[in-house]
């Protein structure tokens, strides 16, 4: 298992295994384990059917996600609705309160809402798995790490660490993310003969 990072702080963690549906190209060839670490605890990490399962699924998705948002987390930006709260979920929350009798105003405001959680949040990017829901959101010089699965997937599965808020600091999460795509998409090219 490759690890990027310190677990008592933040880490990734990774390791390629066989896919065992026998899928064919990227989503083949990225299967694997994936493991992330905030403060000690391995977010991933769930209960399903009484037995304790690590995340395992297309690595891809999770990658192509990282990829497409990591300069957007980085940026330091204000939550782009007029709410307030303390941390992410308290924002998004608070932004469901919004009420408008005009339907352009109130789509408009959810659009606003659902572009940035996808842009904050890898759950868009869970490829059919069990992801918990985690949001990234830089607060001055740190990024600011919540998660709330205590409702997700309708209890098909249970996340050991249901509900939490962290606080990393901007380099070390830079350098655990960047660290982690670099290495995947050495290892993935290496593995898939330099078709990707």
């Amino acid at each position: 298992m490759k690890i990027f990072g310190e677990r008592s702080t933040f880490s990734i963690e990774y390791e390629f295994k066989t896919n065992p549906f026998d899928e064919q190209g990227l989503n083949g060839k990225s299967w694997g384990v994936f493991r992330f670490w905030v403060a000690g605890k391995d977010i991933c990490m769930f209960y399903k059917n009484n037995r304790q399962h690590q995340y395992e699924w297309n690595l891809i998705y999770i990658v192509e996600w990282m990829i497409q948002n990591i300069h957007i987390i980085l940026d330091e930006e204000e939550f782009p609705l007029p709410v307030q709260g303390e941390h992410t979920l308290e924002l998004l929350n608070h932004s469901l309160e919004f009420d408008s009798a005009n339907e352009e105003e109130f789509e408009r405001w959810f659009d606003i809402k659902q572009d940035w959680e996808f842009s904050h949040s890898w759950f868009s990017g869970r490829g059919g798995s069990y992801l918990p829901v985690i949001y990234f959101r830089r607060v001055n010089d740190q990024i600011e790490v919540c998660w709330d699965n205590e409702d997700a997937y309708n209890n098909q599965v249970t996340f050991l660490s249901l509900k939490g808020l962290e606080y990393i600091p901007v380099g070390i999460f830079e350098s655990v993310f960047t660290g982690f795509i670099e290495d995947f998409l050495k290892e993935l090219q290496l593995k898939s003969n330099g078709i990707c």
